[in-house]
């Protein structure tokens, strides 16, 4: 079989394409470091079409001249030179030593792992140049060591669609030592790592690796004697360039080419098969020679080849001898003498079945020799088993690995060691250290607890004060309001003295004294009423409420857990306007009488929620209540709903006056609803 259907290749372009290079070459001036990355794209992609018609070796000078222009190269665009160089110099064979260079300059390029993890496809093309090179010199064990580790180097970095070009390069290698079955498991090993590809518009990949993976292993069963097997993998072929080619406008010609080669492959399966009636429908679509496909006249010898010996079957001989003749005229056109050999023995059986048995005996002896010199030249090429070879490989791989592996758990059996000395050290000095701890936190507890009775006694003293400044202003607003009437009765008194007459000397200075007397008095109660309003001012910051909240929780839990009452907290968490220590003297009053109230097991529930333009606070309690009689004095300055605790506990009486001038100067409320000894909930609304 030929190369042509196991290899990848690129079809050329109209010559027009190649003038408008020569045309764009002598114009180009030193490209800038922001586009000459994709200029030298454009060059190998120009070159790569047109290297075959222009020749080899000016197609290397042209890139050399090229990449000169290029005012800066990085190791990007290193990396494409050297791989197209060695792509130009492997389709000469004169250039076999150049081609050698060019894949050790690249491979020079990734002298670190940091470089290699960075680029790894590169890397792992360069692998593979390489092991294609040991496989030219037969040095079949570094060629596939090169494979195998390019492989797992890929497989480790997650990069399994580029593994297919070496899965790929392992079944062509299989396929030409005629090991048909391990040839076959590595193109479907290709398909499903190409199944993986998600680059967009590589037509290498995502095309020609992909039709001709399916088309190979047709070939392959079709050399098993499985023409059934191989054409359903020509038609999936098939399917898969008609679902696809739309993609790759660009490449019409190569497609073109892979349909013409599934059509031949098709015949070729159903000449097998007996069904000569649609191989020479087939083959007859396959002998139309198109110039601008590249391999198509070798496609028509091949075509040929198949016709004649589908009427040498069906003892057509006089169709099979023009067939024939027109084979022999396209070698010696071409050159090629591959198919003299089988020439030879189509031309024998031609002259056999026409009873020409002494030619056709000659001819047959002369072909025999051919196939055997041919079969003794194979031999000589030392082949190689491609699957012990890889076999060795991956033994030799997983004895490096168990070494390595050996390596990491001495190390880390020692490791495990230092690390369980280092955790004995720390458990024993966090053992010590609690202990130290567990005696000072009973310390803090004892203290605190006295501390937290210490100013909930405080609170209640500090609201005592409070409310007796009140009170005493109040009386104090009450007597300077008192005194302003007879001051004002003897300023009035005093200028309607002397009516009438006019005042002696002595007169005037008393009454003058009078007047400046009570004038300063008068001035001194307005003073004093006015400095009694200061009390009610606040000065508001943006708190968090929840936060002031939690802390009179923090501060009276020790005291609801002396009566064993659980104090349970739930709240949305908002800021508000407030002044930020009377509103914490509000709650902390509530959440104090609640405890106070309630009976020692019971539940206290805080509620803090977030409403529309306000936030409401409810504290409640499943105490003894407060009775119809006291529910409207509660909030009074002076009033007697003094009552004791559950436990004995002082109350003043005062604390709610207070709550409810600090939430009203505010801008809120504050309200309350009462069963008796059923519990009270007490509500603060304030707006946000």
């Amino acid at each position: 079989m030929k190369n042509y259907f196991y290899k990848s290749t690129h079809t050329h372009i109209p010559m027009l394409l190649w003038f408008m290079l020569l045309m764009v070459i002598p114009a180009c001036e030193k490209s800038t470091k922001a586009d000459h990355e994709k200029q030298m794209d454009m060059w190998i992609d120009k070159l790569d079409r047109e290297s075959r018609k222009m020749g080899i070796k000016r197609s290397v000078q042209t890139f050399d001249s090229l990449m000169a222009t290029l005012e800066e190269v990085g190791l990007g665009d290193k990396m494409r030179y050297y791989k197209f160089m060695k792509v130009l110099a492997h389709r000469d064979s004169t250039l076999s030593e150049q081609a050698l260079m060019y894949t050790d300059s690249l491979l020079q390029l990734f002298p670190t792992v940091q470089i290699r993890e960075k680029y790894p496809i590169e890397y792992s093309k360069a692998l593979l140049l390489k092991g294609d090179d040991f496989f030219k010199q037969k040095q079949y064990y570094q060629a596939y060591r090169n494979y195998y580790h390019g492989k797992s180097f890929l497989t480790g970095m997650g990069e399994i669609c580029e593994c297919a070009r070496y899965s790929s390069r392992i079944a062509n290698i299989s396929f030409q030592e005629e090991n048909y079955h391990q040839a076959i498991e590595y193109w479907k090993h290709e398909l499903r790592e190409l199944s993986h590809c998600t680059q967009s518009g590589n037509f290498q990949l995502e095309f020609i690796e992909m039709q001709g993976s399916l088309r190979n292993i047709g070939i392959a069963h079709l050399l098993r004697n499985e023409p059934d097997i191989a054409l359903r993998y020509f038609r999936e072929a098939k399917e898969f360039i008609d679902k696809h080619a739309a993609e790759f406008p660009r490449e019409k010609n190569f497609i073109k080419f892979a349909r013409i080669v599934i059509l031949r492959n098709q015949a070729e399966a159903y000449a097998l098969k007996g069904d000569t009636k649609m191989a020479e429908k087939l083959i007859a679509r396959c002998l139309q020679h198109d110039p601008d496909i590249e391999w198509s006249y070798e496609v028509e010898q091949e075509s040929r080849q198949i016709l004649a010996n589908i009427y040498i079957d069906t003892r057509q001989f006089t169709k099979a001898w023009e067939q024939l003749l027109i084979l022999k005229k396209m070698a010696a056109a071409s050159k090629n003498t591959a198919h003299v050999a089988s020439y030879q023995k189509m031309q024998a059986n031609i002259l056999f079945g026409q009873g020409k048995f002494e030619e056709a005996g000659k001819l047959l002896i002369s072909s025999l020799e051919a196939d055997r010199i041919e079969k003794l030249r194979k031999n000589a090429a030392n082949k190689s088993d491609v699957g012990q070879l890889l076999q060795q490989i991956q033994l030799e791989r997983e004895r490096e690995l168990a070494a390595e592996k050996d390596a990491r758990e001495s190390l880390l059996l020692k490791s495990a060691i230092l690390l369980l000395i280092a955790l004995s050290i720390i458990a024993y000095l966090i053992w010590r250290n609690a202990r130290k701890s567990m005696i000072n936190l009973k310390a803090v507890t004892a203290l605190n607890k006295v501390i937290t009775q210490s100013n909930i006694v405080l609170q209640d003293t500090v609201n005592a004060l409070e409310q007796a400044e009140i009170e005493n202003e109040h009386v104090l607003k009450i007597v300077a309001h008192d005194l302003r009437n007879p001051l004002a009765a003897i300023i009035s008194a005093s200028h309607m003295l002397f009516w009438d007459e006019t005042p002696s000397e002595e007169q005037g200075e008393l009454i003058s004294g009078i007047q400046l007397s009570a004038g300063k008095a008068n001035t001194l109660i307005s003073q004093i009423l006015e400095s009694t309003s200061d009390r009610e001012r606040i000065v508001k910051n943006d708190v968090s409420l929840q936060e002031i909240v939690q802390s009179c929780i923090d501060m009276l839990s020790h005291k609801a857990s002396e009566k064993q009452q659980k104090l349970q907290y739930r709240y949305e968490s908002v800021t508000v306007p407030v002044d930020r220590e009377k509103i914490w003297r509000v709650f902390c009053n509530l959440l104090s009488n609640a405890i106070k109230f309630s009976q020692p097991g019971g539940s206290i529930r805080i509620n803090l929620q977030r409403q529309s333009d306000t936030v409401l606070l409810s504290v409640e309690d499943n105490g003894i209540g407060i009775p119809e009689n006291l529910k409207d004095q509660i909030f009074l300055p002076l009033n007697n709903a003094k009552r004791s605790g559950t436990a004995g506990e002082q109350s003043y009486g005062i604390g709610l006056s207070i709550c409810k001038q600090i939430v009203e100067s505010h801008g809120g409320r504050i309200w309350f609803e009462s069963v008796r000894d059923a519990g009270t909930t007490f509500f603060v609304e304030l707006p946000v």
